[in-house]
């Protein structure tokens, strides 16, 4: 249960952390808690707060593979797809 809803809110998370003309850091606090956060700069990481109002933790894809926001996990690069940086809403 926590699995879906936290797989069902992670496009919503990434929305609302979503400044890909900013200094690409996310930032942490209580709404994006242990969500992975597209990282604009570099599609082979992403990254991950656990916990509020400290500093992100950048976790790397494994090899072969890159970050998907539409998915929020890593996926093989041939399936990988580009998507525009900030969803709509």
């Amino acid at each position: 249960m926590k699995f879906t809803i936290s797989f069902l809110l992670t496009p919503l998370v990434c929305a609302l952390a979503c400044n890909p003309y900013g200094d690409n850091k996310a930032t942490c606090n209580a709404g994006n808690l242990m969500a992975p956060i597209r990282n604009f700069d570099d599609p082979t990481r992403y990254w991950m707060c656990r916990g509020a109002n400290v500093e992100p933790e950048t976790v790397r894809c494994p090899d072969t593979e890159l970050f998907d926001s539409s998915k929020g996990a890593c996926v093989p690069w041939n399936e990988w797809v580009w998507s525009p940086p900030c969803p709509e809403i």
